[in-house]
Order: C-alpha cells, then sequence, then structure tokens
C-alpha cells in the first residue's frame, strides 16, 4: 500500500514537469515515434512484401504491392510445407517444455524450501550454466545423444533444450517459491500433504506468473533456434520452423515473396500473443528476479 501511495504522489509531480518542459516532451514523443517506426516497419515490410508476385518484388521491394497475391500464403503452407514445420516445432516445444518444467520446478522447489549441506554451492553450479554458450557443448552432447539412441529425434533435441533454459527457469522460480508464505506449506503438510503434493497445489497455483514467465520465454527460445536444431535433427521431414526456412534459399534464387508469406504466417501470430501478455510476461520476469 505505501509503495502504491508513493507512485500516486509522484504522478502529479511527472506531469507538472512534462507542462513545464514542452521541449523535453516533445523530444521524448519524437524517440517514441521513431521506436515505434524502427519497431514496426519491418514487420510492415514482411506483410507487403509477402504479398507481391516475384517479378514486382524485385522490381521495387520497398513498395506497396499492385495487386494483392494472397496466393503465395497458400503456396507457403502446401509448397513449402510450413505446416510440417510448425508440426514438429510444436512438438519439440512440448516435450521440451515438460521435460524442463518438471526438472526445473522440483530443483527450484528444493533449493527455496529445503536446508541442506552445499544449497548455495548447487545453486552456484546451476547459476554458472547460464554463461556456457552451446557451441563449447556441441560435440558432447552430440557424442552423448548418439550414444543413447536419441540422436535425430525429436526427444533427444528436447532434451537439449530442457538442458539449455534449466539453469535460468530455475533462478526464476525459486524466486517465486521463496516469496511463498511458509504457513500455507505447514497447514498443507499438517493435512498429510506431502512435499510433491505441495509443491503441486500449493505452491505452484501460488506463483502462477513466474511459472508462465518461464513457459514463455523458454517456448519462444525453442521455437526460434537454429543451430542446435541444425546440428541434431538429421532427417528432412523432421525439420523445426528456423531449420524449415532455409529450404527457401536456392543456389540460383530465392523466392522472397514465398519466403516471407511463411514468415509472416510464423511471426505475426507471436506478436499478437506476446502484445496481448506483454504486462504478464515483463511483471512476472522481473518480480520472479528480484525476489
Amino acid at each position: 500500500m505505501s509503495a502504491r501511495r508513493n507512485s500516486d504522489a509522484t504522478m502529479p509531480s511527472l506531469r507538472r514537469a512534462f507542462r513545464l518542459n514542452p521541449v523535453g516532451t516533445s523530444l521524448a514523443y519524437v524517440g517514441l515515434a521513431f521506436a515505434i517506426v524502427q519497431a514496426m516497419g519491418p514487420v510492415v515490410w514482411l506483410i507487403t512484401g509477402s504479398l507481391k508476385s516475384r517479378g514486382e518484388f524485385y522490381a521495387d521491394p520497398w513498395s506497396l504491392p499492385k495487386a494483392w497475391l494472397f496466393r503465395n500464403y497458400a503456396d507457403a503452407f502446401v509448397t513449402a510445407r510450413v505446416g510440417d514445420y510448425v508440426l514438429n516445432s510444436a512438438i519439440v516445444v512440448v516435450l521440451g517444455l515438460a521435460i524442463l518444467l518438471v526438472c526445473a520446478a522440483t530443483t527450484a522447489y528444493a533449493l527455496a524450501r529445503f536446508a541442506f549441506p552445499g544449497r548455495d554451492a548447487v545453486l552456484a553450479v546451476i547459476l554458472m550454466t547460464m554463461m556456457v554458450p552451446p557451441d563449447v557443448l556441441t560435440v558432447p552432447l552430440f557424442l552423448t545423444l548418439r550414444s543413447l539412441g536419441l540422436l535425430g529425434t525429436f526427444l533427444g533435441l528436447a532434451f537439449i533444450y530442457a538442458v539449455g533454459g534449466f539453469g535460468m527457469s530455475v533462478f526464476l522460480l525459486r524466486g517465486y517459491f521463496a516469496g511463498v508464505p511458509a504457513e500455507l506449506e505447514e497447514a498443507a503438510r499438517l493435512d498429510g500433504a506431502g512435499a510433491l503434493r505441495i509443491l503441486w497445489h500449493v505452491i505452484l497455483p501460488m506463483s502462477l506468473p513466474g511459472f508462465l514467465s518461464v513457459v514463455i520465454i523458454q517456448a519462444i527460445s525453442m521455437w526460434n533456434d537454429l543451430y542446435l536444431a541444425f546440428v541434431f535433427i538429421r532427417d528432412p521431414k523432421m525439420a523445426t520452423v528456423p531449420l524449415g526456412l532455409l529450404n527457401f534459399f536456392r543456389r540460383d534464387s530465392v523466392n522472397w515473396p514465398l519466403l516471407l508469406a511463411a514468415l509472416a504466417i510464423l511471426t505475426v501470430p507471436i506478436l499478437v500473443l506476446y502484445a496481448a501478455a506483454q504486462r504478464r510476461f515483463i511483471e512476472g520476469f522481473t518480480s520472479g528476479a528480484v525476489k
């Protein structure tokens, strides 16, 4: 309540400052307009370019289309097999999130609630994994997946994604779990609930914003990955979205309108989802980091 009162008290002073400094206000609006153009310009160019014919695009890639060719979107789905790439990526992301969330949630709960020797050292080691670039681990991971018989499979790639996002997920979830009142756990424990039941029925519902933030962050990271999918997926029929988009680049030429149509199909829904959940996404990310 005190923080809210302080915030309400500062709002009139901010308004007075803007009224007293019209030059600064104008510069602020100009900067915001520039940022909006810089952010939305590529999206507008992406959509307009996807509606042109191939000859019109090469003649003038920056103008508006003379004839709106929505056929490019149908061709992107049928000819370029964008639907197959989306399905493959969805399978990998779902598997990766399932593995990651189970391991990260249980680990974060143990680090937040249980006192055991070496707890801080375990947390430090987990956080240090966030500093290791995936390029360094490519050969060991390749050999490990091959020895386990998981090379070139969706499950093998999902395990790699889960390992890569484990450190950040534990870091965020641990902050949220530590903020849940211990009295709620004690009440559930008196009712006969075990550790896993408390985690599922008490901790996770109380930490839902942080949990959703982890899901969004890691899902976007897995969806956009090209390097690991290029290394560990061997069958072209199992290509994920970024890997499948490479098929648009031919040795002699590139069908840019078809490529832009495929990118629009894959990008615009994600932008709309992010814009709709932007506030919850940012609040969950920052709150879990500072708790």
